[in-house]
């Protein structure tokens, strides 16, 4: 019956204090709110669920190296069949590679780019799900190869089959082209499934024979544990294998090791870091919420110490105090909670909004299920109980002598420094919070502003992948080997599109120049550098009109033109951090280097069987800020080119973004281009039209840094609206406290201005000091972020000048409404009262 009594007495308070439950509870609803919002993305992929039959058994085998820096990499075939052969921890392997990789599908409605996965025959078989059509693939699918390795069977998507094949019931023996070659579809996987839950835009898994190329690394290796093996025992006998393997092969085995995750962490283990991150941040959003009820409550406490002492003189003991208390802060954090969690609906559909467009859709749908709710009241509960528990002893420790002859307006000395404190705390994780707003928000401007670095107005991009034998085939060795027709096919191409009206130049690049991927290279006549230790630079194959197109900077020798042929000398233009870096104080310009296409020191790298001459050097473009310093970068004729290509590095000849300057609008020429393309070859296309500011905006480092500067400014904003109202609430009771006080000092000929500038110059002790504690904590966020994210200004002085400023006109703005009162001031009636 007590705790009734308790529950109806609480109900009771409410009534006579609206204020507190309001204020109160929506702070503690803001707080929980913000919380809970981040906690359900981060368990969203704690418990994702692949949907992988006995998924605690799978794992992820890396190969590693230490002694050359590879912490992880992709096992080689023959190590995942010694393993098989020979080890007892591995039931079963699949391996996949886990980027999508561009084709393009024809014989369909339309001829468009899609994404296959290659896969080996085991990959889909070996999570444990059934197709929903047909079958997954067998030994014998591999006796009609295409590229050396590749059978010609496919299993397709559901949404291939339902989206692109019109759900067709008889799509089981059905054909069409990709890549200008014919697949058999054998199968079609379930709705929903992924191989790789990072991958959404997956339109078949293509099945490779990856026997026929034992040493090559670029498949992921997904293994089945057999039953009672752990992850460790099965990581030792990996490395012995590997080990074993590298010795059997005349190889140094060296540090030579692998690594056992199991899948799941593999999967989400770095994302759940960053999100994690994130919710470590947003907490500072629930620990002000909880200090400004932990002040509202001090405050209730020193207004209530007459109602308590009387209480405690009619016999209620210091426990029965405590427990009604607590029994309030109970409620009052209910209420919090029920605000809190409608708050977190909402938030996980705003984060869904501004998550950006190359996330996963699983980030898209963030349900508040019954672990999220659970979360959000454990948090409620928690923090008010904390919170709650010292304002509840100080209130209940009463002096029934003093408080009755103070007439319970009295306020101790310990009760304004713990309220002074709690400000502090405030203000302080306040300014954490805001800077990191800050820092974020000046990187996302930085990169919209900067990005690229030459002129964009009337720029149109495209993205051409040449595919399919016709363009390039595989050797024995698994080289890929170009034919002279991806020439040709650009060529004609650029020719039909610069006759297209509106059309003022048009280029072709392997990659817009601000997107990177980099190959080792030496200077010619210079000593050669130690193996893996070559410099690296930006290689990007261009057009003779590419550069012009785009507004580049001639600075100094000439630019690429229609005469650098691959029967003429080798060229190369370089950029100007190339020729600072590598020639500094010197003219580049007839200088040779010699470029490696690939990473350099294995056997699928290629040596270019010339060295190029630099002719020119160009104005630098801008690079996201994700790159330390910026890169050197080499721009080479795409008519000077080996033909063979280790890997996927033959995409830097087939592959080419198509820019097109007009004098119209730019998006009114697409179609006329998609036209050009057909003409040329019916199944090859055009895709991801988008003006180069449109690329730009879309690009990860733009999309990642106004994602995170979006979730700063919303925690940064709520941390301002807190602190302003923690503020508000110790000014106030301040001002209601010592009313006797300042009539007194009115009385005897103080003016109300001198005493409102005494009121605000007390106000800034713990303000400033707030703001010192939370610039040392904003420089250790910035650091962490720049460790996480992208490099920053760990200490920028106009981030840090102008979010102190902000935070402390809000504080004294929220400061001074309530001293302001004090001009109202009646000293009789002051004095009377008293």
């Amino acid at each position: 019956m007590s705790v009734l009594t308790d529950l109806r007495y609480a109900l009771r308070l409410w009534r006579r204090y609206p204020t507190l439950l309001v204020v109160a509870g929506l702070s503690l609803g803001l707080g929980v709110g913000a919380t809970t919002t981040i906690y359900g993305v981060v368990s969203k992929l704690a418990h994702y669920d692949l949907g992988f039959k006995d998924v605690d058994r799978l794992v992820i085998l890396s190969s590693t190296d230490p002694a050359h820096g590879i912490t992880e990499q992709p096992p080689t075939w023959e190590v995942v069949e010694a393993l098989l052969q020979s080890g007892r921890s591995f039931e079963a392997f699949g391996l996949a590679q886990m980027g999508g990789a561009p084709v393009t599908l024809a014989g369909t409605e339309t001829t468009s780019r899609v994404f296959q996965m290659p896969v080996d025959g085991s990959a889909l078989s070996i999570v444990g799900v059934a197709p929903l059509l047909g079958r997954t693939y067998r030994p014998e699918d591999f006796h009609d190869l295409i590229k050396q390795k590749e059978a010609r069977p496919i299993v397709i998507a559901y949404d291939t089959w339902q989206r692109r094949l019109g759900g067709a019931n008889d799509v089981i023996g059905s054909s069409f082209h990709v890549d200008g070659e014919p697949r058999t579809v054998i199968g079609v996987m379930p709705r929903g499934f992924k191989l790789v839950p990072w991958e959404d835009d997956i339109a078949f898994w293509a099945a490779n024979d990856l026997s026929r190329i034992p040493q090559a690394r670029w498949m992921t290796a997904i293994g089945r544990l057999k039953p009672g093996v752990s992850p460790a025992a099965a990581e030792a006998e990996a490395a012995q294998v590997t080990r074993q393997v590298l010795e059997a092969r005349g190889e140094k085995a060296g540090s030579a090791g692998a690594r056992v995750v199991p899948i799941h962490k593999a999967f989400f283990g770095q994302p759940e870091d960053v999100l994690t991150f994130l919710l470590g941040a947003v907490s500072f959003v629930l620990l002000i919420a909880c200090a400004n009820v932990a002040n509202l409550l001090l405050g209730a406490g020193a207004v209530r110490q007459r109602e308590l002492a009387l209480r405690a003189a009619t016999g209620a003991g210091r426990g029965r105090l405590i427990r009604q208390l607590l029994t309030e802060n109970l409620l009052l954090s209910l209420a919090g909670c029920a605000f809190g969690v409608v708050l977190a609906f909402w938030g996980t559909r705003l984060f869904a909004l501004i998550v950006p467009t190359g996330f996963p859709e699983l980030l898209r749908d963030i349900p508040v299920d019954g672990r999220v709710l659970g979360f959000a009241v454990l948090v409620s509960v928690g923090s008010s109980l904390v919170f709650g528990l010292v304002p509840a002893l100080r209130a209940s420790r009463i002096d029934l002598v003093e408080v009755l002859k103070e007439g319970g307006r009295g306020g101790s000395g310990v009760r304004r420094r713990g309220r002074s404190a709690l400000l502090v705390a405030e203000v302080g994780l306040s300014m954490v919070l805001l800077v990191g707003a800050g820092l974020m928000i000046r990187a996302f401007l930085h990169e919209q502003r900067g990005l690229p670095g030459f002129d964009t107005r009337n720029l149109l991009s495209a993205d051409i992948l040449l595919g399919g034998t016709r363009y390039f085939d595989k050797t024995p060795a698994d080289m890929n080997e170009v034919t002279p027709q991806v020439e040709a096919f650009y060529d004609r191409v650029l020719e039909r599109v610069r006759a297209i009206p509106g059309v003022e130049k048009a280029g072709i690049a392997s990659r817009l120049p601000f997107e990177v991927w980099t190959h080792p290279f030496e200077i010619v006549g210079r000593p050669a550098p130690e193996p893996g230790k070559e410099p690296h630079a930006d290689l990007n194959e261009v057009d003779a009109q590419l550069l012009p197109t785009l507004g580049v900077k001639l600075l100094r020798g000439r630019m690429i033109e229609e005469r650098d042929v691959a029967s003429s000398p080798w060229v190369a233009m370089v950029n100007k951090t190339f020729a600072d870096r590598h020639f500094p104080g010197a003219d580049p310009i007839g200088h040779a280097i010699r470029v490696t296409i690939g990473p350099g020191g294995d056997k699928w790298s290629v040596r270019e069987p010339q060295p190029r001459e630099i002719v020119g050097v160009v104005a630098d473009v801008a690079y996201p800020s994700f790159f330390r310093e910026t890169p050197a970068a080499v721009y080479v004729p795409f008519r000077q080119h080996v033909f063979q290509y280790g890997r996927e590095d033959e995409w830097i000849h087939t592959r080419k973004s198509l820019v097109v300057r007009t004098s119209v609008d730019p998006m009114s020429v697409v179609h006329a281009i998609e036209g050009a393309v057909r003409e040329v070859d019916r199944d090859q296309t055009a895709h991801d039209f988008m003006t180069v500011d449109q690329r730009v905006a879309s690009s990860p480092s733009v999309t990642n840094s106004r994602f995170f500067a979006s979730i700063f400014t919303t925690f940064g904003s709520l941390a301002i609206l807190l602190a302003m109202v923690g503020v508000y609430g110790v000014m106030s009771w301040v001002v209601s406290q010592r009313t006797g006080e300042f009539g007194i000092r009115m009385a005897l000929g103080a003016r109300a201005g001198d005493v409102v500038k005494m009121l605000l110059a007390q106000s800034l002790r713990p303000i400033l000091l707030g703001l010192a504690l939370g610039a040392i904590g904003g420089y250790g966020l910035s650091r962490g972020l720049n460790a996480m994210f992208w490099q920053m200004t760990s200490a920028d002085p106009l981030v840090f000048g102008g979010i102190s400023t902000l935070m402390l006109a809000a504080a004294l703005m929220a400061a001074w409404v309530p001293v302001h009162r004090v001009t109202r001031i009646d000293p009789q009636e002051a004095l009377r009262y008293e």
